[in-house]
């Protein structure tokens, strides 16, 4: 016995769309944590506050 499901795309699109978004947000996520923390630069690098 052979059963045939019928799938129509279009009503498949919103469930791809979902799990697009998701993982695009996940994947941006990623690289951010990947990246590290950021450096901030304060203008004071290299300076030693004890010398002159």
């Amino acid at each position: 016995m052979e059963f045939y499901t019928y799938v129509n795309i279009f009503e498949t699109k919103g469930l791809e769309y979902l799990l697009l978004l998701a993982f695009l947000a996940l994947f941006i996520f990623l690289l951010r944590y990947l990246s590290g923390p950021e450096k901030k630069n304060s203008g004071d690098e290299g300076k030693n506050s004890t010398s002159s």
